[in-house]
């Protein structure tokens, strides 16, 4: 591979305090590692490309620890749907239209999008697992208009042997794997199984080193920090999604026990969760990332996805004082938080800090420069908050991930996106002509009497 020496870069460091510098410093990348950082590097001999970085704020790639990639392919679907909407249009809707093709494509958009915004990790809680390896029965609705749903309860000796085979050899694990595509577990069903199963597959996954990320939403009927906390259940390495307004019971819990949480906020606030907590739970000693979730119904970036979990913050710790008669002498949550959630507190939340996160020497070279003069990002002196209040994707001029570079001014570099695009835009009118004659109000309807919710509507 390549060698680059970034020169002269505003690069981000945080302290114990999760305050943000950006000193000058130089980045030297050799293979998929950063190999030194400090000021004024030699190139080390022939071969090595010399970026210069004067002119940009030079971060860890952003962690996107929460996001159902394929979704990218539906935007605009569920723009005005509250969750159990937003369940019966997509979850348990359209996305029983997509072929093998349509995934394909759907998963290279959301992959693309994700990139072009400075996102170079993401864990992918992903709804449609190509069924051939049967490691569980195809939870997509059988029919629509009746909607008929499969049989959710049998289990087989077999899937768990074939899920650790899929964990340990290629192309999702083995020594072949390059880390770029690892196998997890999504375990949402958890919940409604039987207890010694649930003990059984997380221990399994914890024996086998199997990150496991699961819904936390009680008032969805996804409680699941309170279903492992209450059966004291093995703990693999956990990533939870959401967790809004835990008690302090449950906030100890996941300190004492390592458990990751990602807050996806534009989400939270618009289908209803709960108040993001993504601040409490920092407060608290907890690991915290962000997370974008649908990218079907809000933002792609994190750009977006740290004003909102910031504003609304600040708009919860205002009415806390307003409701004292008081004003804020000052503001409790500031852009470092935010910045350090989506970047080394973003790697904390799926236990990757060893690898990934911040730009130290050893870590994997998942780096992002960033323009400082179009007309969003000019004239700004902190680049914290620069980067936290006025950044948009358009100004992410270069991404670098396991030290190769997929955009480099401003460009994609690793597909033709004038094709993809064609093609994605062909590919949607197909699936809008595939679900045209659908009654969706009426699947609403079948699928709140299916989960038992036609009671609590209104």
């Amino acid at each position: 591979m390549p060698k680059y020496l970034i020169k002269g870069g505003n690069v981000l460091q945080f302290d114990h305090e999760k305050t943000s510098s950006f000193p000058k410093l130089d980045i030297l990348v050799e293979d998929n590692i950063i190999a030194k950082i400090g000021p004024d590097l030699s190139t080390e001999g022939a071969g090595t490309e010399v970026i210069d970085a004067s002119d940009y704020i030079v971060s860890p790639g952003f962690i996107d620890g929460h996001r159902h990639v394929f979704q990218a392919q539906l935007r605009t679907t569920v723009a005005d749907h509250p969750f159990l909407d937003y369940c019966a249009h997509l979850l348990q809707g359209r996305m029983t239209f997509l072929t093998p093709d349509d995934m394909y494509l759907a998963q290279l958009s959301g992959a693309t999008e994700a990139l072009w915004c400075g996102i170079t990790t993401v864990m992918d809680h992903s709804h449609v697992v190509v069924s051939i390896y049967c490691v569980a029965p195809f939870a997509n609705p059988q029919s629509l208009n009746p909607m008929v749903l499969p049989d959710m309860d049998e289990k087989h000796p077999e899937q768990i042997a074939l899920f650790k085979s899929l964990a340990s050899e290629s192309p999702l694990g083995g020594q072949s794997n390059d880390g770029r595509v690892t196998i997890g577990l999504g375990y949402d069903t958890m919940n409604h199984r039987p207890l010694d199963e649930a003990r059984e597959v997380l221990q399994f996954a914890k024996t086998n080193n199997i990150p496991v990320t699961v819904h936390d939403v009680e008032r969805f009927n996804l409680p699941s920090l309170e279903f492992l906390r209450r059966n004291n259940l093995p703990l693999p390495k956990v990533t939870l999604s959401h967790t809004c307004e835990p008690d302090s019971i449950r906030t100890e819990f996941l300190k004492s026990n390592e458990i990751g949480v990602v807050s996806t906020p534009e989400t939270e606030l618009a289908m209803g969760h709960g108040l993001p907590s993504a601040f409490d739970l920092q407060r608290a000693g907890c690991r915290v990332g962000l997370g974008v979730d649908v990218p079907a119904f809000c933002s792609g970036d994190m750009f977006v996805c740290m004003r909102i979990a910031l504003q609304n913050q600040r708009s919860r710790d205002s009415a806390l004082h307003h409701s004292w008669n008081k004003l804020p002498n000052a503001s409790k949550a500031r852009v470092d938080h935010v910045l350090y959630m989506a970047t080394l507190g973003g790697a904390e939340a799926i236990h990757r800090e060893k690898d990934l996160g911040s730009l130290e020497p050893g870590k994997l070279a998942d780096i992002v420069l960033i323009r400082t003069d179009s007309p969003s990002m000019v004239s700004t002196v902190n680049h914290g908050a620069a980067l936290v209040m006025h950044c948009h994707p358009t100004d992410v001029d270069t991404v670098m991930v396991n030290g190769e570079i997929v955009k480099r001014d401003g460009k994609l570099l690793k597909v033709d996106w004038k094709d993809l695009a064609t093609k994605l835009t062909e590919n949607r009118k197909m699936l809008e002509e595939r679900w045209k004659g659908v009654n969706w109000e009426e699947t609403k309807s079948e699928l709140a009497q299916l989960w038992f919710l036609q009671d609590s509507l209104e």
